[in-house]
């Protein structure tokens, strides 16, 4: 039987998946029909038709009229997808933190390069709500900074992969290693002066500047939390 820790139709999927991958459904052949599915797993046929749905989506899954459901026998692609991170998850954190490295740098200094003047007020305005939010729920707000840089890139690419990661690339809406230091004052001023640099310098259309304040700012993250990790 499927756990709850997400949705039961993406276990599900994924339980497909392994078998799959597992070869114990082949290419090319009729995976077990839906009520069969239903008895291995413990779970409603409302729940087999997500998945397979999702899986046909994916082209891992064809229906034959008539026949039932076929694993498809052209070369699959792999999907890029991050799991839901759980919150002690300390070292999930990092591997993003560093992929947000390699990808926000560029989108800062290509903002500070293509910027509009209402991109720029866009950003600026999305910092004051963040300030003024304070060491409370701040994270929505520190995403959408992060966000609106995105947007500033006029590369819609960046914006959407960012989107696509959500919210749970801000580290502390996904943990609470640093426990009571990262709802300390003198943290959200550290964050607040970070931002701040980054918004400096984009709004002086500095690329090299603003590609250095990001760094600076998620190199910070990375330190701070590879020391709760220790």
């Amino acid at each position: 039987m499927l756990g709850r820790r997400e949705s039961l139709s993406s276990q599900l999927k994924k339980q497909i998946l392994q078998k799959i991958d597992d070869k114990v459904y082949l290419p090319g052949e009729r995976i077990p029909s839906e009520s069969d599915l239903c008895a291995e797993f413990g779970v409603s046929r409302t729940v087999v038709r997500e998945a397979v749905a999702s899986l046909r989506a994916d082209g891992v899954l064809k229906s034959r009229q008539g026949i039932g459901v076929f694993v498809d026998d052209a070369p699959r692609l792999q999907p890029f997808e991050i799991s839901p991170i759980p919150d002690d998850a300390v070292q999930e954190i990092l591997h993003i933190l560093e992929l947000r490295l390699s990808v926000e740098l560029e989108a800062a200094a290509m903002a500070a390069e293509r910027r509009s003047q209402a991109q720029l007020e866009q950003i600026a305005n999305a910092l004051e709500k963040l300030r003024a939010e304070g060491n409370g729920q701040s994270g929505p707000m520190d995403f959408d900074f992060h966000l609106a840089i995105a947007r500033a890139t006029n590369n819609p690419y960046f914006e959407k992969f960012l989107t696509f990661l959500g919210p749970q690339i801000i580290p502390r809406l996904r943990i609470n290693a640093i426990g009571s230091g990262a709802q300390s004052g003198a943290y959200h001023d550290k964050l607040q002066e970070e931002h701040h640099a980054i918004l400096d310098a984009i709004e002086k259309k500095d690329s090299a500047g603003a590609r250095d304040a990001m760094r600076r700012h998620l190199s910070g993250s990375l330190t701070r939390y590879r020391q709760s990790a220790a």
